[in-house]
């Protein structure tokens, strides 16, 4: 009985030993089958990362770092196809903060992960800059010590280590050096300036005294400037002073110049400005007319010309350059025996007023165009609006003063006038002409009248007027550089 039962026991053992290897062996034949499909399906999803830009970077202290990011893609090992897919960037970069910084990009799909790493260093590389401070017009004498001026050094990432630099003297220089905490050096270097206490030699050209005309234009010599150690220093030589040379007088010029350590040298030259002597006046009598015409020539003159002629008058024109169309003119005028004067080229107020050397240009123009005309010079001029005008005041206060001092200075007379004819401003017909110069002639034993010849209303009262004068034992003439001069009180 026991046997039966050990021999029932023994074969159900034995199924099921049987039975447990087949399991195992099916359980293993599946698991290795699971395994067989993972590898396959592994092989076929590969996830790759590419980063944009380099895998290590180094950026200098302070320098911005930017993300150049990166691309992941799954590829099919089997099929080679492939698709893109996201990933995710970790990690930051303080660039100002040194050190070692790394960015980590991270890519998944299903279970499958990848992920690349970009390192990026933080440096300091950058030398500090040592400046060093200069005090104007400290120099070393020879055999001295050089005092120091002061320097400053800034690094950027230490700032201010000044108190770090180190220096020493030698051969004539001063060396400086500093080291910042990530081991940058820099070095500067000092010449020291020593005072040669030689001035630069100063020599003039021409002579130390110089006379010239008045209204004779004035070209300075110059001078030379020559130092044993700055060398040629003729471009630096500084002039004090001017030549007013339509001003007579004595005038002082200053020439100066500096070396590199301050010494200086001057000299000086002058220059004397010598008046031009003016004819002296002459009594033309009793009952004596002086007709002056101002602003011509132009479109009426011929016609005055005609009338003078017929009674044999002699005038004077104080002449202008503004009506081109007329100006040969000056030539019948001078021909005739009337005086031809200078009034101004332009006769712009703006522009002869402007400054002293303005109006002398303006005059010499004007000069030059009679003489043109004329063949003569004449010394013989009216001031546009008199020499007692206000307009001047307006454009370059206080001129008329250095002007009447300049022409006089130049040998040249200039006339006012002491009978208006109000022919510029007040009337507007003959017969107002006439009543105002022989109203004005009848108050004077010598009269300087003013009229304009531009005017043709004015033109047509000169008959009468003469016609007037001869009935009443005047004598009409011409000006000359003899005749009394007729001067406003007042000007400016």
């Amino acid at each position: 009985m026991k046997k039966k039962k050990r021999k029932r026991k023994y074969k159900i053992k034995k199924i099921l030993r049987i039975i447990n290897t087949k399991q195992l062996m099916a359980f293993f034949t599946v698991l290795i089958l699971i395994m067989v499909l993972m590898i396959l399906y592994g092989k076929s999803h590969i996830i790759e990362i590419q980063l944009n830009g380099d895998n290590e970077i180094n950026l200098e202290y302070g320098q911005e770092y930017v993300e150049q990011g990166a691309t992941a893609t799954i590829r099919n090992g089997l099929t080679g196809k492939q698709k893109g897919i996201e990933l995710r960037i970790d990690g930051t970069v303080n660039s100002k903060m040194l050190g070692t910084y790394v960015i980590t990009y991270f890519a998944k799909d299903s279970f499958f992960t990848s992920k690349e790493k970009r390192v990026v260093h933080i440096k300091d590389t950058t030398c500090p800059v040592i400046e060093l401070k200069y005090q104007e017009g400290y120099f070393v004498k020879v055999g001295e010590h050089y005092e120091e001026e002061g320097f400053t050094a800034i690094d950027n990432y230490d700032g201010d280590i000044t108190s770090k630099v180190t220096s020493y003297e030698k051969d004539g220089s001063v060396y400086y050096t500093v080291t910042d905490s990530s081991g940058n050096t820099a070095v500067a270097e000092r010449k020291i300036v020593y005072n040669d206490l030689v001035p630069p030699v100063l020599t003039l050209n021409g002579d130390e005294q110089v006379s010239i005309l008045a209204g004779q234009e004035y070209k300075d010599d110059g001078c030379s400037a020559f130092d044993e150690e700055d060398g040629d220093l003729t471009d630096k030589v500084e002039i004090v002073g001017m030549v007013d040379y339509y001003i007579p007088g004595t005038y002082q010029l200053q020439y100066c110049v500096k070396d590199q350590y301050g010494n200086t040298a001057t000299k000086e030259r002058t220059v004397v400005v010598e008046p031009i002597k003016q004819a002296s006046q002459v009594n033309p009598g009793n009952k004596i007319v002086y007709l002056t015409f101002d602003d011509g020539p132009g479109p009426y003159t011929q016609d005055l010309l005609n009338i003078l002629e017929r009674y044999n008058v002699k005038a004077t024109f104080f002449t202008t350059s503004a009506k081109k169309d007329y100006l040969d003119m000056m030539a019948k005028e001078a021909a005739a025996g009337h005086s031809v004067a200078i009034h101004s080229a332009t006769h712009d107020y703006a522009l002869i007023y402007s400054s002293e050397q303005a109006y002398f240009e303006d005059l010499q123009r004007q000069s030059d165009m009679i003489f043109a005309k004329t063949g003569k010079r004449t010394k013989l001029l009216r001031f546009p609006g008199g020499s007692s005008n206000t307009v001047s005041e307006k454009y370059c206060p206080g001129i008329m003063n250095k002007l009447i001092q300049g022409v006089c200075g130049q040998g040249y007379q200039y006339f006012d006038w002491n009978v208006s004819s109000g022919d510029a401003g007040g009337c507007s017909s003959a017969e107002d002409v006439f009543q105002n110069v022989i109203t004005g002639i009848q108050s004077h034993n010598v009269s300087v009248v003013l009229q304009h010849d531009i005017k043709k209303f004015s033109v047509d009262a000169v008959e009468r007027i003469i016609v007037w004068g001869l009935s009443n034992g005047y004598t009409f003439l011409p000006l000359d550089e003899t005749s009394p001069t007729v001067h406003h009180k007042g000007y400016r």
